[in-house]
């Protein structure tokens, strides 16, 4: 089905919203700017060509999308032998708690932070992102929790972890300068579109072409064969 550049227009207003999110979650998944903009726009295609529209549910197909782009893409061969250009978390203007704590960590433990309270990776996943062992994610994770707890009123301490799950996903809904602008993402986004929509009646030609070569050939044996059976011995 063909779409006009309105009809592609319209869909991607529903997009626009998540954009900052979804490229922030990428890049940390990725760890490279590069890959993290190709999980992104391979991301929206997918959801697109679902013809999933906006409403219920729509945002958080797009971020399972997201997520299964960029993981593959981050454990591709392309992937692992990127260079690493994730800067750590942008925590500069936040004075909460968690977030002044999260400042004062190293890029390691910001970005299994962001993999597993920002991003709700499993844990198994943090681990092939980052080439650690459950242990290791585990105790850095809890000694990061603990930290925070120690920073937060005594009525806070309780639910730390559901606080730190909070200020990262408000960590990655942060616009950043340095991320693709939306304009930038539409227009890579309407080009793949528009070119997968031309690709699809000529796959399907092909592949009528070759339904009908091969019905003709079963018809022209079935004839063969009927030939042979009536002919007098």
């Amino acid at each position: 089905m063909q779409h006009t550049s309105e009809e592609l227009r319209a869909w991607f207003r529903n997009v626009q919203p998540l954009c900052a999110e979804l490229f922030n979650a990428a890049h940390v998944m990725c760890g490279n700017y590069d890959l993290a903009e190709f999980a992104l726009r391979s991301a929206i295609l997918d959801v697109w060509l679902q013809q999933a529209a906006g409403g219920m549910g729509f945002r958080e197909r797009l971020r399972a999308a997201l997520r299964r782009e960029a993981f593959a893409v981050a454990l591709s061969d392309e992937g692992r032998a990127a260079e690493f250009t994730w800067p750590g978390a942008d925590t500069g203007q936040d004075d909460s708690p968690i977030a002044v704590q999260l400042g004062q960590e190293t890029v390691r433990t910001q970005r299994l932070v962001m993999l597993r309270h920002g991003c709700a990776l499993p844990l198994r996943q943090v681990c092939r992102l980052t080439g650690m062992t459950q242990g290791q994610v585990r105790t850095e994770l809890s000694r990061f929790e603990a930290r925070c707890r120690r920073r937060l009123p005594a009525q806070d301490r309780a639910r730390a972890e559901a606080l730190i799950a909070r200020q990262a996903k408000r960590l990655l809904a942060r616009n950043s300068p340095d991320a693709p602008q939306p304009g930038q993402i539409y227009r890579a986004f309407q080009a793949e579109a528009e070119a997968t929509h031309s690709r699809g009646p000529r796959v399907w030609r092909i592949a009528g072409s070759l339904l009908l070569a091969l019905m003709a050939l079963m018809c022209a044996g079935a004839f063969w064969l009927f030939a042979v059976l009536v002919q007098p011995g």
